[in-house]
C-alpha cells in the first residue's frame, strides 16, 4: 500500500519491522503467555503513523477510508484485553506526539488536553500551578489520555474524584464520516454521542483531544489503615461512608487471602511481598530450592489452596483516605469515626505505604511468566446488594484453575468494584477456561464483566452479550460514523453482534409510579413519565427521597442532560429498561460509574419507549441548612450533592462536616483529626 499521500501530508510514517513488530499487540497477558510457549505474535501492522495534531489524524483516516485500510488507534499500549491488537495490513496511529495541554481554565476548573498525553506528565504539569485530574490507575507512567477515554478508565481515587468518564466533559474525534464533536463541544442540534464515544476502543474514530475536569491538590491528604473482624463488616463500613457523602478519597479492602499473604494487620506489613505476585516472588527470592518447585507445586492444586486461603480467619484490611481543604479533612474524619468503629485503628502507616507503592503492582508480573506460569486480573463491579454474590462467584469460577484472592476498591454509594488477582501453570487452555468461566459466572451473578481495564478481545463476546438488544444503538452508531468498518473492527463489541433478545408481546408503562427500591444498593426504579413530585411522595412512604432532582419527568430529562451539569460524584441514572418498535427489550445497567464498552443508556432513551429508569435515593432527612460563606473554602470541595434554595443543605451524616466546614467563626485546626476508635 502507498503511504506516501501520508508523508507528502508532513506525516512521519515507518513500516521498518524495528517500528512495526513493537505495534503487533499491547499488554494482554495471553498473548505474552502464547509467545513464551510458540514464539507467535499478532500480526505486525503494515505501516505505523505519528501525526502531531489533529489535521494530520484527519488525513489518516481520510487515507485509510480511500484505500479501505483497517486503523488502530495507539496510545502507550499499556491495555491488558487486547483492545489494540495487531492486526494484518493495518495502519496504526501513534498519538504519543499529541502530547500537549493546549489550555487551562481554573476558574471553570477545566484543561483542554491532547489525547496522547502520558497521565503522569499532565498530572506533573497540572501539579507545577498546584492542580491535578485526581486520575491515577496503576498504569499512570505508560499509559494516555486517550486510552482512558477508549477503555472507560478509573484511577484509585475514584471514590472521590469519580472515572475518567466523569471527568470527561468534551471530546473531539476524526472519524471516517468527517470530525465528531462531543459534550460540551455538540454542534447545536446534534446528538451529543460522548457517552458512546467514551469506552469506544477507537470503533468510531480516533480521539485527538479532550476537554476535562480539574482538581486543586489538596491541602491535606489523610490515610489511615483499619483491620475489620470480618470482609462483611468492612463492606458496611465502605457503604456507610459512601452513603452518607463523606467522599473518601480511598476506600481500599483486601480479603482473607489478599490480607494474609501481605501480612498487612501485622507490624510486618506487606515490605516483603506486595498481594500473591509479590509474595510470589519474594518466596522464591529468599529459598532456591523452592524457587525451581515455586509455581509447579501450587498451582498444580488450586482448587485446594483456596479452600484453605477461604477458610482462613482473622482481620482484613480497610485502608481509608481523606483528602481536599484541611478544614474539610478534619469534619470528614470526625464524622467518618461511628461508621469505622467495628474496625481497629492500625494508624497511619499501612495506608502511607499503599500511598507510596501504589503503583509497584503494575510491574512485578514478568517473572511470574518467565518461570512458567501466567498471572492476569480481573475487575468485575455490581451493586452493594448483589456484591457478596458477586464475589463468592467470580472467586469460585476462577479458583477452580488458579490461585485467587481480590480487593474491593472504587466504591460508590450505590456499589463497588472487585479486582480478582489470579495465578495459574503456564497453560493456554488453563488461562482461556479461567477467563470463560468468570466471565460468565460475573455475568450470572448480575454484575459487568469489566469495571475500567476495557473490553478488547478479551471480553468483547461478553460485553456483547452484557449489552445485549441495545446492541443494535452500537450498530446504528458505528454505521454513521464508520460505514466500512475500518476503525479497530470487533472492538469493543463482537463482530458481527449477538442477536438480539427475543421480543415481548406487551410493554405497558409501570402503572406504579415507583417500581422498585433497593434500600441497600439505594436505587430506585421509577415511572420515567412521572413527575419529580409524585415520585417524591412515593418515596416518602419507603422513607426515602431522590437523590438528584430534575426540573421535569426522568424520562425527559436523562436524555437531554448535558455534560457539567452535575458534579464529577453525581450520577443522575443506573439502569433502564426500554422496548423499540419492533417489541425488542433492552435493558442495561448492572454496575456502578462502569459499563462494558460504551455507556448506551441514554442513547437507549432516545431511540426507544423507555419502561422504567432506576435512579439513586438517598434517606429522607430532615437537611442541616448553613451558610454557605467561608472565606477559605470553595463549595465545590464539599459534598453533597443536593442543595436548597437557602443554602448547602446536609444530610444528617454530614452534620459534623457541615458545622465545621461552613461556620463562619471559629479556629481551624492545623492538623487533621485522629478519631478515637473503640479497641
Amino acid at each position: 500500500m502507498d503511504v506516501a499521500p501520508l508523508t507528502k501530508a508532513g506525516i512521519r510514517v515507518t513500516r521498518e519491522p524495528l517500528h512495526t513488530d513493537a505495534y503487533r499487540r499491547d499488554l494482554w497477558p495471553r498473548d505474552t503467555l502464547v509467545w513464551l510457549q510458540s514464539g507467535e505474535r499478532p500480526p505486525a501492522p503494515m505501516a505505523v503513523a505519528s501525526p502531531t495534531n489533529a489535521e494530520q489524524v484527519a488525513a489518516c483516516v481520510a487515507w485509510a477510508s480511500q484505500t479501505g485500510t483497517v486503523l488502530v488507534p495507539y496510545g502507550a499500549g499499556s491495555g491488558v484485553c487486547g483492545g489494540a491488537r495487531g492486526r494484518a495490513d493495518s495502519l496504526v496511529v501513534d498519538l504519543k506526539q499529541m502530547n500537549r495541554i493546549r489550555s487551562i481554565n481554573t476558574a471553570n476548573r477545566t484543561a483542554h488536553i491532547e489525547a496522547g498525553i502520558i497521565g503522569q506528565h499532565l498530572e506533573d504539569q497540572l501539579g507545577t500551578i498546584g492542580w491535578m485530574t485526581a486520575h491515577s490507575p496503576s498504569s499512570i507512567a505508560c499509559s494516555t489520555a486517550g486510552g482512558y477515554l477508549a477503555a472507560r478508565s478509573a484511577g484509585q481515587f475514584s471514590s472521590r474524584y469519580g472515572v475518567f468518564d466523569d471527568m470527561l466533559l468534551a471530546a473531539a474525534a476524526c472519524t471516517p464520516n468527517g470530525p465528531l464533536r462531543t459534550g460540551q463541544w455538540t454542534p447545536e442540534g446534534h446528538e451529543d454521542l460522548l457517552d458512546v464515544l467514551c469506552g469506544s476502543e477507537g470503533g468510531l474514530g480516533v480521539v485527538t483531544d479532550m476537554l476535562v475536569r480539574i482538581q486543586p491538590q489538596p491541602e491535606m491528604r489523610w490515610l489511615r489503615g483499619y483491620a475489620f473482624p470480618s470482609v462483611e463488616a468492612a463492606w458496611d463500613a465502605m457503604r456507610s461512608l459512601m452513603q452518607s457523602d463523606l467522599g473518601p478519597s480511598v476506600l481500599r479492602l483486601y480479603d482473607p487471602v489478599d490480607t494474609k499473604i501481605g501480612g498487612k494487620t501485622n507490624a510486618a506489613d506487606d515490605k516483603k511481598g506486595s498481594g500473591l505476585f509479590g509474595w510470589m516472588k519474594s518466596a522464591a527470592a529468599s529459598n532456591p530450592a523452592l524457587k525451581k518447585h515455586l509455581l509447579s507445586i501450587p498451582l498444580a492444586v488450586p482448587a485446594l489452596l483456596n479452600r484453605i486461603g477461604q477458610s482462613l480467619s482473622g482481620e482484613v484490611l480497610l485502608i481509608v483516605g481523606f483528602e481536599g481543604p484541611l478544614a474539610v479533612v478534619n469534619a470528614s474524619v470526625e464524622s467518618a469515626a461511628p461508621l469505622l468503629g467495628q474496625g481497629r485503628d492500625m494508624g497511619a502507616e499501612p495506608g502511607e505505604h499503599w500511598y507510596t507503592h501504589r503503583h509497584d503492582v503494575s510491574y512485578k508480573l514478568a517473572p511470574v511468566f518467565i518461570a512458567g506460569a501466567f498471572a492476569d486480573t480481573m475487575e468485575v463491579a455490581t451493586t452493594w446488594k448483589r456484591l457478596p454474590a458477586l464475589y463468592r462467584s467470580v472467586q469460585k469460577a476462577i479458583g477452580q484453575h488458579c490461585v485467587v484472592m481480590a480487593h474491593f476498591s472504587h466504591a460508590y454509594p450505590e456499589g463497588c468494584s472487585i479486582y480478582f488477582s489470579f495465578a495459574g501453570r503456564g497453560s493456554l487452555a488453563t488461562y482461556d477456561a479461567t477467563w470463560k468461566a468468570s466471565l460468565g459466572a460475573a455475568r450470572e451473578a448480575g454484575g459487568t464483566v469489566t469495571h475500567h481495564h476495557g473490553v478488547g478481545v478479551l471480553k468483547s463476546e461478553a460485553a456483547t452479550q452484557e449489552v445485549g438488544a441495545a446492541i443494535r444503538i452500537w450498530s446504528e452508531i458505528k454505521a454513521t460514523w464508520d460505514p466500512d468498518n475500518l476503525m479497530n473492527p470487533g472492538r469493543p463489541f463482537a463482530d458481527p453482534p449477538a442477536p438480539s433478545m427475543p421480543a415481548e408481546s406487551t410493554h405497558p408503562a409501570p402503572a406504579a409510579v415507583v417500581v422498585e427500591v433497593d434500600d441497600v444498593s439505594l436505587l430506585a426504579k421509577v415511572n420515567p413519565s412521572a413527575t419529580p413530585d409524585a415520585i417524591q411522595r412515593e418515596l416518602n412512604a419507603h422513607g426515602m427521597t431522590l437523590r438528584v432532582l430534575p426540573d421535569r419527568s426522568f424520562g425527559e430529562w436523562l436524555p437531554l442532560l448535558q455534560r457539567g451539569t452535575l458534579d464529577s460524584w453525581q450520577t443522575p441514572l443506573f439502569g433502564v429498561r426500554a422496548h423499540f418498535k419492533d417489541g425488542t427489550v433492552a435493558q442495561l445497567g448492572c454496575a456502578p460509574r462502569s459499563a462494558a464498552g460504551p455507556d448506551l443508556r441514554r442513547a437507549l432513551m432516545r431511540r426507544a419507549t423507555t419502561e422504567w429508569v432506576e435512579v439513586p435515593i438517598r434517606p429522607n432527612t430532615e437537611d442541616t441548612v448553613v451558610s454557605n460563606e467561608h472565606p477559605s473554602i470553595d463549595q465545590r470541595d464539599i459534598r453533597p450533592a443536593w442543595t436548597s434554595k437557602h443554602g448547602w443543605g446536609f444530610s444528617e451524616g454530614q452534620a459534623a462536616l457541615a458545622d465545621v466546614c461552613l461556620r463562619a467563626s471559629g479556629p481551624v485546626e492545623n492538623e487533621p483529626k485522629t478519631p478515637e476508635l473503640k479497641p
